[in-house]
C-alpha cells in the first residue's frame, strides 16, 4: 500500500513516553498508509525495547532506526531521509496526535500537491491542566494560498506556521537539502523556517492533528532551561543568518518576509531571556545589545520588525522588571489592541 504520510519521532530517553505517542496513530483505516519512523537518538534507556514491541505490534507501520546521539535536529534529518510517505511531519515522541482525526487528514493529503500543509494543535499543560487552541483563520479552508496572500493576512495564520502546524510534501523538503542543526536545541525554528520559505502553495486545514505537552520543568522551553540553553539560541539565529544570506528568492518574493518574520520570533525570544530571565541585568543587556548590533548589520529588516520590543524588554530591564511582568503586559487590552493594529506586533 502507497504510504501517505511519514511521522518522524525523535526519541532520545523516550520510555516513557512512546506508550503514549505511538498507539495514537493506529488508526485501523489508515494505518497501513502511514510510515511510522522512531529515530532512537543514542538513547540510554529502553527506548529501542519499547519502540521494537510496536515494531512487531504494527508491521509495515512502525519502522525503529537507531543512531548515535545526534541531538533533535540529527534526528530529524535522518527520519526525513528515510521517510517513503507522500508527506512528512515530525512529532516529538512525548507528544502524540488526535487519533480519531487521522482518516480526515490522510485523505486531505492523498490528492494533494501543496507543498506545505497546516493544520491546528493543542498546547496541553500537563502542570495546570489548561488546553489552549492554536488555529489559523484563513478565508477559506481547503484552498491553497500563496506566501503573498498569507503576509497580508499574517495573523490569522502565525499561530500555525509553527513546528507543530506544519506538513511537508517530502519531495519538496528534500529538494531544499536542508540539514538542520545537530546538537543544539531550538533547532526546530530552522524547520519551519528555511525550507518553508520556498514553498509556493500553501494549503490550510481546518483540522487538529497535533497535541503538544508542555508544563514540564525539564522541557526545553521552561524559562530556567531557555537561559541555560541560550548559547543554542544564538547558535540557531546565526545559522539563519548564514541561510538568509544565500536564499534563493527574489528580493521581492514574499517568502522573503516570512523568512524575516520567523527569524523576528526567535530573536524576540532571545531578547526575553537575556533581557528579563537572565537575573544579571548588565551581562542581559551586553547579550541583547550585541545581537542587535548582529541584525542591524546582516538582516536590516528583522532588525527592523524587532526594534520596538526590544526597547521594551531594555527598558523593563533597567527597571529590574521580569518575564512574568511581560507576560502580564501581554494579556492586557492595551497590548493586544496595539497587536491588533500592527503597531506592536
Amino acid at each position: 500500500m502507497e504510504k501517505i504520510l511519514s511521522f518522524i519521532i525523535p526519541s532520545y530517553n523516550s520510555q516513557g513516553f512512546l506508550d503514549t505517542c505511538i498507539p495514537s496513530f493506529a488508526h485501523e483505516k489508515v494505518l497501513g498508509e502511514l510510515d511510522i519512523i522512531i529515530v532512537n537518538d543514542g538513547s540510554q534507556d529502553d527506548t529501542a525495547a519499547v519502540a521494537e514491541k510496536y515494531c512487531r505490534m504494527y508491521p509495515g507501520s512502525v519502522r525503529l532506526i537507531s543512531q548515535e546521539n545526534k541531538g533533535h535536529g540529527g534526528a530529524l534529518n535522518t527520519g526525513c531521509a528515510a521517510a517513503a510517505g507522500k508527506y512528512l511531519k515530525v512529532i516529538d515522541a512525548d507528544d502524540w496526535v488526535i487519533t480519531e482525526n487521522l482518516p480526515a487528514f490522510v485523505g486531505q493529503l492523498r490528492d494533494c500537491s501543496a507543498d506545505v500543509v497546516l493544520t491546528h494543535y493543542h498546547m496541553n499543560n500537563i502542570t495546570t491542566g489548561e488546553v489552549t487552541a492554536w488555529k489559523s483563520f484563513p478565508g477559506e479552508f481547503g484552498r491553497s494560498y500563496s506566501f503573498r496572500e498569507i503576509m497580508e493576512r499574517w495573523k490569522d495564520f502565525d499561530r500555525v506556521l509553527t513546528f507543530h502546524g506544519i506538513t511537508y510534501r517530502t519531495d519538496f523538503y528534500r529538494e531544499k537539502g536542508i540539514q538542520l542543526s545537530e546538537h543544539v536545541f531550538y533547532e526546530d525554528h530552522e524547520f519551519a523556517t528555511i525550507p518553508c520559505c520556498y514553498a509556493r502553495e500553501i494549503l490550510p486545514l481546518d483540522l487538529f492533528v497535533y497535541e503538544y505537552r508542555v508544563g514540564d520543568v525539564q522541557q526545553s522551553v521552561s524559562d530556567e532551561n531557555q537561559l541555560k540553553r541560550i548559547g543554542h539560541t544564538r547558535a540557531v539565529l546565526e545559522r539563519l543568518i548564514r541561510e538568509y544570506a544565500v536564499l534563493d528568492l527574489q528580493p521581492e518574493d514574499a517568502g522573503r518576509e516570512y523568512y524575516c518574520m520567523k527569524t523576528q520570533g526567535l530573536l524576540l525570544s532571545y531578547y526575553i531571556t537575556a533581557l528579563l530571565v537572565e537575573k544579571n541585568k548588565k551581562k542581559g543587556r551586553a547579550m541583547a545589545d550585541t545581537m542587535m548590533a548582529r541584525f542591524r548589520e546582516e538582516m536590516p529588516r528583522v532588525h527592523e520588525l524587532s526594534r520596538k520590543q526590544y526597547r521594551v524588554f531594555r527598558a523593563m530591564n533597567r527597571l529590574h522588571l521580569s518575564k512574568n511582568a511581560w507576560e502580564k503586559i501581554k494579556s492586557s487590552k492595551v497590548y493586544n489592541a496595539l497587536r491588533h493594529n500592527h503597531d506592536f506586533s
